[in-house]
Formats: structure tokens, sequence, C-alpha cells
């Protein structure tokens, strides 16, 4: 089913530029230790096996696409912006890789997926893009498409951390396209409210030079807590 142009109030946001730009390496924001960190986190999240099926929601470009695709049977990407698509692919096939596809869909209506036809669901840097009016349809969707026991994995910032509370209190320094930036409790209440029963719920710490080593000292505090990672699984 093609996006339907309301899947998010800020959807020029969304344009060639803003793919080109992700992942632009940056010693402070985007450095080694955040990617790093954050494959590490998927992987936790999302078990990969060899027989796998995944599903990635809000694929962008294809990134973690690619970084799941030796590990799995399959990938499939689906992002609402055609943009994304067309990028997705053209990477794909410029990688020449057999088991990884992507397509056009509204994380509110994934039609194209029968029941049951995924192993695991994934929304890697995507909850933190949608409305509740997005998000709840999109974990309702996700139940669908997954086998019973198939497992659901997030990962999101966390509005409880430090930098996240900063930059909701000073004007200039909100994200474009984070238009909802959630506490974890909140990420982990409307997953259970959708029927997914919460398996694993862990953080990470930031990856800025010195201030990093204080959530890692205080992995326990709120604040310290960087990005919300969650793992979930449909009932059997």
């Amino acid at each position: 089913m093609p996006a339907r142009p309301d899947f998010a109030p800020n959807a020029e946001v969304y344009d060639d530029a803003y793919y080109a730009a992700m992942y632009r390496p940056h010693w402070f924001f985007r450095n080694e230790r955040k990617y790093r960190e954050r494959d590490a986190a998927l992987l936790r999240a999302v078990r990969p096996v060899s027989s796998m099926r995944l599903l990635e929601v809000g694929s962008a470009r294809g990134d973690t696409a690619f970084f799941f695709s030796p590990l799995v049977a399959e990938v499939v990407g689906v992002d609402a912006a055609a943009t994304a698509v067309a990028a997705a692919r053209s990477a794909a096939g410029a990688r020449e890789l057999a088991n990884v596809r992507f397509e056009t869909a509204d994380a509110r209506d994934l039609a194209p997926f029968q029941e049951r036809s995924f192993d695991a669901v994934l929304l890697a840097d995507f909850v933190e893009h949608v409305t509740d009016g997005v998000l709840a349809p999109c974990l309702a969707e996700a139940r669908r498409v997954l086998i019973p026991g198939g497992a659901l994995a997030i990962y999101t910032p966390n509005l409880d951390h430090w930098a996240e509370r900063i930059k909701a209190a000073v004007p200039g320094l909100q994200q474009a396209d984070h238009i909802a930036v959630r506490p974890s409790a909140e990420v982990a209440r409307l997953v259970s409210a959708a029927g997914f029963l919460v398996e694993d719920l862990f953080f990470t710490a930031s990856p800025y030079p010195l201030l990093g080593g204080v959530d890692r000292l205080f992995p326990r505090a709120g604040p310290c807590r960087f990005r919300t990672v969650l793992r979930a699984l449909r009932p059997a």
C-alpha cells in the first residue's frame, strides 16, 4: 500500500539532502563509539539467527538492513518516504545483496505482508519520528505480521536523558525530524498496550567524550540512560 501523504506532519524534512547527510561522522555527536554501541544494542534486541526473516520499519537508506543481512535469511525494509526507498534500493544493488529488499509502505498499514510472516520486526531510530497516531497502529501491524513468539525490537532516544532534556528546553536545539522523543516508560507502556510481552529493556550511554563517562558511571540513573532499547515478544 502506498504511503499516505500524512505519514508525518513534517514530511517535507525527508528529502534527498536529509538521507545524504545521515550518519555523517562527527567527533562529538556521531563518533565511532556511538555506532559500535548501537550495533551491539541492536544485536541484543533482535538476536539474529541464520533462518530469521526480519522486517525493518522505517528503514531509511538501508544502513541497518545491510548490517543485519549477513546474519539472517531475509531482510525487508519499508519506509513511507519514496526518496528513502529509492536510495536504499540503489545501495542494495551496488552491494549485490540477494536477501535484502525495500518497499514503500505506510507503517500504519503493512498490508503487503501476510500475518505471521516475520520472525522479528525492528524499529531502529523510528519511534522518535512518529506521533502516537502512527506508532500505535504500527505496533498493532507489527504484532500481526510476527509469528507467535516473534520479537519486536526498538532502539530510540530516551527523553529522560539529560541531553534530550536540554534539547527539549532550549529553543533552537530541537531536531526537526525528532517530533516525538518519549520517556522509556512510555515506550514500554505503548508496546505492552499493543499486546506484546516486554522481555528485555536496557539502555546505552551517550557517546559524547567525557560526558558519556558520567552516563557509564551511573547507568541506573534515568538522566544517564541515553537510548531506550527494548525487546518484546508476541505471545504464543
